[in-house]
């Protein structure tokens, strides 16, 4: 009995090895951003950042935002800014009441929008339906491209499904695809962060990324920072002290095969 038991556990760990090793296999390819890289042609430039706690500097670690920044200086120089209009608990309703404060007053030349988080909620008060979400980002999108600017959808991250309420998982995966599908129709360059993440093994996602269920830590926040630096044709392995990058870097390449 102890030996079947034994080649029963033998023949599970198999299994799930070939899932991970499936799920890893299949590589992704990483689209250049050429719009935005005609802005960084200009003299001077500026990037917003916009969204919500993800965006917001949520705890006092190194950030995605700063391995963009860093990027951007090692092939750019000075010649720009970026600029962090996050707001922790921001849904897109409420992104679009703040809208000419942190973003249009700015006037930048790329805006990275990452929202969808707190619109699927399961809580009636931060709900967003669908429709309004869609037609709020297609908001974004539209006042952005009015003066000019370059917008650029971002999917969230993968969280921890797992232990969200079950309601709010379930909306959370269908609001990131009412992100691609808007980043579709109105022919806007999309970053899908979520697809990437998807691509790491469990353990690594849950025990060296995640901070709680929903937020990245440091080294995901490195990771995150990685996957849209290299959209926008940037390399952070050349960035000046990229110590603490090096690893979400190496993990860039397994998963997309490089």
């Amino acid at each position: 009995m102890k030996k079947i038991c034994l080649i029963m556990l033998a023949l599970a760990a198999l299994v799930c090895s070939g899932a991970e090793n499936k799920k890893t296999a299949e590589k992704l390819s990483v689209p250049i951003c050429q719009e935005a890289i005609k802005k960084f042609s200009a003299k001077r430039f500026k990037i917003v950042l916009f969204g919500a706690s993800n965006t917001e500097r949520y705890a006092s670690f190194m950030h995605w935002g700063d391995v963009l920044e860093t990027s951007l200086r090692k092939k750019y120089y000075r010649r720009f800014h970026v600029i962090n209009s996050g707001y922790s608990g921001s849904n897109t309703r409420d992104a679009k009441e703040r809208f000419d404060w942190m973003v249009r007053d700015f006037k930048p030349d790329v805006v990275v929008i990452t929202f969808g988080g707190n619109d699927s909620l399961n809580n009636p008060k931060r709900f967003i339906e669908e429709k309004e979400f869609a037609a709020n980002l297609e908001f974004f999108v539209k006042e952005i491209r009015s003066w000019g600017g370059v917008p650029v959808l971002q999917t969230y991250y993968m969280p921890n499904l797992k232990v969200l309420d079950p309601v709010y998982a379930k909306n959370f995966v269908r609001y990131m695809q009412v992100v691609r599908d808007v980043a579709a129709k109105n022919k806007v360059f999309l970053v899908d962060q979520y697809k990437f993440f998807e691509k790491v093994d469990r353990t690594t996602h849950l025990y060296k990324l995640m901070l709680n269920a929903m937020h990245l830590n440091e080294q995901g926040n490195m990771l995150m920072g990685t996957i849209l630096a290299k959209h926008f044709g940037l390399a952070p392995e050349k960035a000046p002290h990229n110590e603490k990058v090096l690893a979400a870097i190496r993990l860039f390449n397994k998963i997309t095969g490089k």
